[in-house]
């Protein structure tokens, strides 16, 4: 079931990274599909389907609060004074005294609620699927050679100059790499989950090589030996992932994922994870030399947009948009707009000063708080911290496979990173992606696992 599973979310991806609406309400279906054969599954035979929630209770309890509101912010029941100021207006334009809420776009909210849901499933399906750190491998090698395959097309496409997304002529974003997303940001974020993810599988063909250290020539001979014969695979696929990554030319996702790979290291380093120091420092110059050679051949379009990145019309649009929500947040803190609505409830907000379209925020936090109001939406926020602590605390307790929590960690580190200053993480398939991999992580953060 769980290799089903794992391969039904990593098509997610395919058709534009299912941020259409027959795409996410078709995966949302599928995911609860898996959902209900996994609760017949235990009904069934609980043993063989056993579930527990206790190591979760925490993001369970903080999810509660945003799920919780969404469904009052598209009930009539609320108290009249809570109600958004608009449907006043329409009851009074057009004499309909029966529609009522607190959310501007009730039917947005609750596909927006559906989608929330979606994910939290595949998350909770993932951490049950999970349990065996062996599948929990199998899992972690699909993700990473479906990455290197969206890679890989990403590439051709970009390489060929043939400007497509899947059948279509691409309408933005020509000339970098965007493999099956719209948005190139999008795609990096997902790309430098990949790259993440890639990591159990260069360590696992490196393991064998530190056999004799790296004191002794002998040693270090063989580690070489071993990195040309086992090693190369992997890091072929992550040299693809990364050179697809720098094509995107998104200074976001580049910044964020080099961060997460970064703190990635360092936890690994901190918690002595590392057989010693010369282990770390080799397995790092392997990462910093192949970054570096790949950045000198592919990151040309990425350096201009960072030399850049005080010019653009574009950024100096979205510090105006933050700057709105803030107001318009310290307005009205409690009650938000309605969660998902922020591409027409913002438009009563917006000015001639905002010369481009944004259905996003490209900020997701003061997106959400716009939407949900502070409590909700720092409650879900506090999902995520959660489940990243989870995992660190996993890192120091487990003595084997903490490959997996660590990489949650970064995993978080990095969609939080890129949150602030775009909406990756509202993309179906990287939102998909990561729960995917953080209900694996988490799995694997327990000491008796």
């Amino acid at each position: 079931m769980q290799k089903y599973f794992t391969l039904i979310i990593l098509t997610a991806a395919i058709p534009l990274g299912a941020n259409r609406p027959w795409a996410w309400s078709l995966y949302a279906i599928l995911i609860a599909l898996f959902g209900l054969a996994l609760a017949i599954k235990t009904i069934k035979s609980p043993s063989a389907g056993y579930l527990t929630i206790k190591p979760l209770r925490y993001p369970l309890i903080l999810m509660i609060f945003p799920l919780l509101w969404s469904l009052l912010q598209i009930s009539r029941s609320m108290p009249m004074a809570w109600h958004h100021p608009f449907w006043a207006l329409s009851n009074a334009v057009l004499a309909n005294t029966n529609a009522a809420y607190i959310s501007l776009l009730p039917h947005e909210t609750g596909t927006a609620l559906m989608r929330l849901l979606s994910y939290g499933l595949v998350f909770f399906l993932s951490f049950h699927y999970n349990k065996d750190s062996d599948q929990t491998l199998t899992m972690f090698k699909t993700i990473a050679y479906a990455s290197v395959a969206y890679a890989f097309y990403g590439l051709v496409i970009d390489w060929g100059h043939f400007n497509t997304i899947l059948w279509f002529d691409k309408w933005s974003y020509q000339d970098v790499v965007t493999s099956t997303f719209v948005n190139r940001n999008s795609y990096a974020t997902y790309a430098g989950l990949g790259l993440l993810a890639s990591f159990p599988l260069l360590f696992s063909s490196l393991k064998s090589g530190f056999k004799y250290g790296l004191s002794s020539p002998y040693g270090r001979q063989y580690f070489i030996e071993n990195l040309i014969k086992q090693g190369w695979r992997p890091l072929f696929g992550m040299i693809l992932i990364v050179t697809a990554l720098l094509q995107t030319a998104s200074r976001g996702g580049f910044i964020s994922t080099l961060i997460a790979v970064i703190l990635f290291f360092l936890v690994l380093q901190i918690s002595h994870k590392m057989p010693n120091n010369k282990t770390f420092i080799t397995l790092l110059l392997i990462a910093s030399i192949t970054t570096g050679w790949v950045f000198s051949l592919s990151a040309d379009s990425l350096v201009t947009r960072l030399d850049e990145i005080s010019l653009e019309k574009e950024h100096n649009d979205r510090l105006i948009i933050y700057q709105k929500l803030n107001l318009a947040n310290q307005e009205n803190p409690w009650l938000g707009n309605g969660y998902g609505s922020f591409a027409k409830s913002f438009s009563l907000y917006r000015d001639e000063s905002i010369h481009g379209y944004f259905d996003k925020a490209h900020n997701s936090y003061l997106e959400n708080i716009f939407e949900l109001g502070f409590i909700p939406a720092i409650a879900l926020f506090g999902v995520f911290f959660s489940l990243a602590l989870i995992c660190l605390k996993g890192v120091w307790v487990r003595r084997r496979n903490w490959i997996y929590p660590a990489i949650g960690v970064a995993a978080t580190v990095l969609v939080g990173v890129h949150s602030l200053v775009d909406f990756s993480l509202q993309i179906p398939a990287v939102a998909y992606l990561y729960a995917l991999m953080m209900g694996g992580a988490v799995a694997q953060s327990r000491s008796s696992i």
